[in-house]
């Protein structure tokens, strides 16, 4: 159960935020609406998968939610200035993008590891 855990979470959660974190530091050519959403985008997806993950793949809507709310109340805080940072309602958009295909490709992810995901906790 641990190795395809382990591939899930490498898939799913490090490949996304390590891509991003590159794209963010060494992509200067490419255009500035990829270099600021792209990054944030694999980031938010790597963020609902860790849930989705520890949830077994099961969608909890309450910490979906919980998420959801916490993403678009940090871009509003930043907005009103409580926090550093630009408030952009582009990254609100960007966020809902990303979450919603991480519950869309949650069911391959699910069908894909089902066996190890599935409610018995027996090894």
């Amino acid at each position: 159960m641990k190795l395809f855990k382990t591939k899930d979470v490498f898939l799913n959660i490090a490949l996304p935020v390590l891509a991003g974190a590159i794209i963010y530091l060494l992509a200067a050519d490419v255009s500035p609406f990829i270099k600021n959403y792209f990054p944030d985008a694999l980031w938010a997806y790597a963020f609902a998968s860790a849930i989705l993950i520890i949830w077994h793949r099961e969608v909890n809507v309450a910490w979906l939610a919980v998420m959801f709310v916490a993403a678009v109340g940090f871009e509003i805080f930043q907005y009103k200035h409580i926090v550093p940072g630009t408030g952009d309602w582009w990254d609100i958009a960007v966020y809902s993008l990303s979450f919603s295909g991480a519950v869309f490709l949650n069911q391959h992810f699910k069908h894909t590891f089902q066996k190890h995901y599935s409610c018995n906790t027996n090894p």
